[in-house]
């Protein structure tokens, strides 16, 4: 599929200039009849619904939770009411085009092509719930508009909908988009459009969401009924069968799940050459393709470059026999690293007999690794050739605040970088299903458990987890389950809504962040590197770690739990005052500047 973001729409859909109905972006009187006359008209106008998608800058969402750090403000809740809200501006604008697409589909009088253009209206209804699902995550109850505005329309100044009736909203546009022919153009030449299965994703997503946050913050709507719309959404994808987890061990080997994140098409991104083509898991991509958007996807930089993991991520990852490293039958080793005297390479216990997926997520230190720059592999040097190039991580980093540096989406190619953001991916629904059976029933059966979470254990080679392993290891089910949710999808953005809707943010975020073990480790007596280049191990300054405490257990204190700050208003994001400055009738969130509270 082509993009073709149309600079026709800006003088169509030309905003009007009075101060007073910026808020809620009402139409101009201008007729889109005049646009809207054949279907390719619709399918120009609904090309622009998909620079919508989320892309790489998702994965800073992790940044405000308690696995990965970059000093920010809403991680550590000392932000402030903001005067203006891109993301609150920005969503109603996206949602006014869809309305305006959607009131042009409706007004088509001849049959056949208001038959041919049922696809864009299921792909217009996909985004307005993408845009409510954007503002109702953060804010909750918003103002609902579902239909263009005039610029004298009331709406413009009118009350926010409850929490429910804007959940309600968003997975009833979804119903509807499963109601007419979307998906239909999401075959090989128009490859990233929206398919029947992202919609059911967006629908899982939403209603686990809602239904979890219902129970455990005790709102009084019947939170099993969306966790049972979870568990049919995300169930239906399983059954149907047209996804399958990506799982190329026999070319990649433990690589294989590291390799995934960075397939591309038009170059070879891993030694076995397999692209995008080669994958079947991501249900919804943002395409990022040289030949398609004519740009490379650079936000991967700044996924990968700006989170520094926190030992909190760390600790997370099991033992390779599927035990927490707490647990007193446990073969974790501890966290010592050093230098192997004889190959010269790390000896790292802290990723030695755990979950692989540790070290895909993470690059070890006193290991090579590779980026963008000023370096990269094209996977046909032999070792001898690849010495002196790269990274070397020195057992700290200059690109992380924590001494732990993300591996995830990290591309070991040249710019331009072209791999695809998984905005949806078969791995999510799995953990939808199995946590929304869990949360609704009060348990999950193996049955259950093989269908979602053990698939994904079989690809990395991790053990089973099962009802009777809980029981013999005095496990609890329910922290294993989201234990599996967090390592899984570390850094695509979950953790952060995770904490909010389970209500457990305000236990987790006042702890310390820590960092890497200091204290006992050789990085407390000798600080030192191996060149690669120079073949030898050297000492190297280390002032930048001094700027540390340590702890009684000789981790690295990023930032002390007095920095730390959770109050019950930081469930919910304040609303942009300049937006309560406009609109009387619009109420702020308990709490925060402007609310009644």
């Amino acid at each position: 599929m082509k993009y073709k973001f149309i600079i026709i729409i800006v003088s169509i859909l030309v905003l009007t200039a009075c101060e007073k109905d910026l808020n809620l972006f009402p139409k101009t009187e201008l007729s889109t009849g005049s646009f809207f006359l054949k279907e390719k008209d619709f399918k120009l106008f609904a090309n622009q619904f998909y620079d919508y998608l989320p892309g790489f800058g998702t994965c800073g969402r992790d940044e405000w939770s308690d696995i990965t750090f970059d000093g920010s403000s809403i991680s550590n809740g000392t932000y402030t009411e903001p005067n203006t809200s891109s993301l609150y501006n920005g969503c109603y604008d996206r949602i006014r085009k869809t309305n305006d697409m959607l009131e042009a589909i409706e007004g088509v009088e001849d049959e056949q092509l208001k038959k041919s253009v049922s696809v864009y209206k299921g792909e217009a209804l996909f985004f307005r719930a993408l845009q409510y699902w954007f503002l109702y995550r953060d804010f909750g109850g918003v103002i609902i508009v579902d239909k263009p505005l005039g610029v004298e329309d009331p709406l413009l100044y009118g009350t926010r909908n409850s929490r429910k009736e804007v959940v309600d909203f968003i997975l009833n546009d979804l119903n509807e988009a499963l109601k007419t022919d979307v998906g239909t153009l999401s075959g090989t030449k128009n490859e990233g459009r929206i398919t029947r299965e992202a919609v059911l994703a967006l629908k899982a997503r939403v209603a686990l969401f809602e239904g979890t946050w219902v129970k455990y913050h005790n709102t009084g709507a019947d939170a099993n009924a969306y966790l049972q719309q979870a568990i049919d959404a995300s169930g239906a994808i399983l059954d149907g069968g047209k996804f399958q987890l990506f799982d190329r061990r026999d070319v990649l080997g433990e690589d294989s799940y590291r390799y995934f994140f960075t397939l591309e098409t038009e170059r070879k991104t891993n030694p076995a050459g397999l692209g995008k083509e080669d994958q079947n898991e991501i249900i919804l991509a943002n395409k990022y393709s040289q030949k398609l958007r004519n740009r490379g996807s650079s936000w991967v930089v700044v996924a990968w470059d700006d989170l520094s993991p926190t030992r909190k991520m760390m600790d997370m990852y099991l033992d390779a026999n599927g035990l927490p490293i707490t647990n007193p039958n446990s073969i974790f080793k501890g966290y010592l690293s050093e230098i192997d005297p004889v190959t010269k390479r790390g000896t790292n216990w802290e990723y030695v007999d755990r979950d692989p997926r540790i070290r895909a997520n993470h690059v070890q230190p006193f290991h090579q690794y590779w980026y963008d720059r000023p370096y990269a592999k094209t996977f046909e040097e032999t070792a001898e050739q690849l010495i002196g190039t790269g990274y070397f991580h020195d057992g700290w980093s200059i690109s992380s605040l924590t001494g732990y540096v993300p591996y995830k989406f990290c591309n070991e190619i040249e710019r331009p970088i072209a791999n695809d953001y998984p905005v949806f991916r078969l791995a999510e629904m799995m953990l939808i299903f199995a946590e929304a059976s869990f949360e609704k029933n009060g348990s999950i059966t193996d049955a259950e458990l093989n269908k979602s979470i053990n698939m994904l254990r079989d690809r990395v080679g991790m053990p089973h987890l099962t009802n009777a392993f809980v029981a013999t290891n005095s496990l609890d089910m329910k922290e294993e389950i989201r234990r599996e949710r967090t390592v899984e999808l570390f850094m695509e953005g979950f953790r952060y809504d995770d904490l909010r809707r389970w209500k457990t943010a305000e236990v987790e975020m006042p702890k310390a962040i820590l960092g890497m073990k200091w204290g006992g480790n050789m990085f407390e007596s000798k600080y030192e590197v191996f060149d690669l280049k120079a073949n030898k191990v050297v000492e190297v300054d280390n002032s930048k770690i001094h700027k540390y405490a340590i702890d009684a257990d000789g981790f690295l204190i990023i930032e002390d739990a007095s920095k730390r700050f959770w109050e019950s208003k930081h469930y919910l994001r304040p609303l942009p005052l300049l937006e309560l400055e406009k609109n009387k009738n619009l109420t702020q969130n308990s709490g925060w500047i402007g609310s009644a509270e």
